[in-house]
């Protein structure tokens, strides 16, 4: 088990290298930012480089950030409740089910402002959907679950693909690039960030008992 004072360590090198990542791809673009640009942009968020950055680039970067941050705890915690280390939201089909309702939502011509709610939709019903097949008539097991995740996400990966076939032409570049984690329209609202800290926040302070939980029954 790492010491202490080396997790501390790693968790203050990973948040500067977060914080770095951020700054970084405020300044890289289509516009080149150098050292003198980012720091006129910080000091008149009103010149063209300070619209270019605050406006477009750390909207977008901030976004990034958020939905990362929340992918990898609910990945943490998919590992801890499971007991695997595979387990993860592409793993057990949540994110292909919310991919396959936002490309359909596309390939039906649905406006971009409701993409967002629909691929919610999908990876609800993808999570009932595992749920209710890992169950069959008894009650359902980790493996189970877990291969079910797996199937389950295979299954929406070869409906994904049928989508790219069979959508059009002039919607398949935009699909693309959704599923690749297009940032053009991305915008980070308010609540995003306080629903990463709340629950980072409850994760922290039930960290003993999950620690408990993934050690398994025996050993617990």
């Amino acid at each position: 088990m790492m010491p202490t004072a080396h997790r501390r360590l790693l968790f203050l090198l990973l948040a500067i290298l977060s914080a770095a990542s951020v700054v970084a791809a405020a300044a890289a673009g289509s516009v080149g930012l150098g050292w003198a640009e980012w720091l006129a942009a910080l000091r008149d968020p009103g010149s063209e480089f300070g619209e270019l950055v605050w406006r477009l680039r750390l909207p977008r970067a901030a976004a990034a950030w958020t939905v990362g941050a929340l992918l990898s705890l609910s990945g943490c915690l998919m590992q801890v409740l499971l007991r695997n280390p595979l387990a993860d939201p592409y793993i057990l089909g949540v994110s292909g089910g919310a991919s396959f309702a936002a490309l359909l939502g596309m390939t039906l011509g649905v406006t971009a402002a409701l993409l967002p709610a629909l691929a919610w939709i999908g990876a609800l019903f993808s999570i009932l959907l595992v749920f209710s097949l890992a169950r069959g008539e008894g009650p359902w097991s980790r493996t189970r679950l877990l291969l079910t995740g797996v199937v389950t996400a295979s299954g929406w990966a070869a409906l994904i693909s049928l989508l790219l076939t069979l959508g059009p032409d002039g919607s398949l570049r935009g699909m693309l690039f959704w599923l690749i984690g297009d940032l053009s329209y991305a915008r980070l609202p308010t609540w995003a960030p306080l629903l990463l800290i709340g629950i980072f926040a409850v994760c922290f302070a039930m960290a003993r008992s999950l620690n408990v939980l993934a050690m398994g029954e025996t050993t617990a």
